[in-house]
């Protein structure tokens, strides 16, 4: 009987080791997401560029493709140390209803993501106006 006691003290206890390892990693992994959150949203919801003033203002060509992601977008200008992350381009671009047409752009170092997603819009929305007008022409 002792010896039945004992397994089924040492189970218990195991279950009380188990706890205790299950909620420090709990603890630590709310940590970790806690801290990638902040910094996710710091990166949507402030205006940095990643040149800062003592750098020389660098021009970029980037150029998108027909049926290219804007996280694809993001991804490219990340490489080229034009912003500081993909991911928060992306979420800035579904705030700000960014659309981005093919062709080639200019962006440079010192614009932010929000100055590059206005632009790319810009861009959008003047290269569908001129479709527009080729295409009201093209019926006169």
């Amino acid at each position: 009987m002792a010896s039945e006691a004992k397994k089924k003290k040492n189970r218990e206890d195991l279950r009380h080791y188990i706890k205790i390892i299950l909620a420090v990693f709990l603890l630590v992994l709310g940590a970790a997401m806690a801290v990638f959150s902040y910094r996710l949203g710091r990166l949507v919801f402030t205006d940095d560029a990643v040149a800062d003033s003592s750098v020389d203002n660098i021009t970029y060509e980037i150029t998108i493709t027909p049926g290219e992601s804007t996280l694809a977008v993001g991804f490219e200008l990340m490489r080229e140390d034009v912003i500081p992350s993909a991911s928060a381009f992306l979420i800035q671009s579904k705030i700000y209803k960014c659309k981005i047409a093919p062709g080639t752009y200019t962006v440079y170092s010192k614009m932010s993501s929000k100055e590059i997603i206005k632009y790319l819009n810009q861009e959008f929305l003047r290269k569908q106006k001129e479709g527009e007008g080729a295409q009201a022409e093209g019926k006169g």
